[in-house]
């Protein structure tokens, strides 16, 4: 029942980040007040890097950032789901961007 539950909510999430990639890993390093890490009220978020990234990755609101700062402490993983713009990787993307979500798992 429990692999039939999974392979449901797999199939939901596929299809509806199927835009986006996921980049998923462990965050190495956090980093507060980037100027270019604001949400839409102009209140700056948190930044961090995925294990095995060079890219930073801004969050988009305060419960984001409480949600990386969570995984960050219990050392869990997380994956975020970004535009694909351009043929874009997890490695390749610009710096600075802002994922469509968060999961944390």
């Amino acid at each position: 029942m429990k692999t039939l539950y999974f392979a449901i909510l797999f199939c939901i999430t596929f299809n509806s980040y199927a835009g986006d990639i996921a980049c998923s890993g462990k965050i190495t390093l956090l980093m507060a007040d980037h100027k270019s890490c604001v949400d839409s009220n102009n209140k700056k978020q948190l930044a961090f890097r995925l294990e095995g990234s060079p890219i930073w990755i801004c969050n988009n609101s305060d419960a984001a950032s409480s949600l990386v700062l969570k995984a960050k402490f219990e050392n869990k993983a997380v994956s975020v789901y970004m535009s694909d713009e351009n043929n874009a990787t997890c490695e390749s993307h610009a710096q600075y961007i802002k994922p469509s979500y968060t999961f944390i798992f």
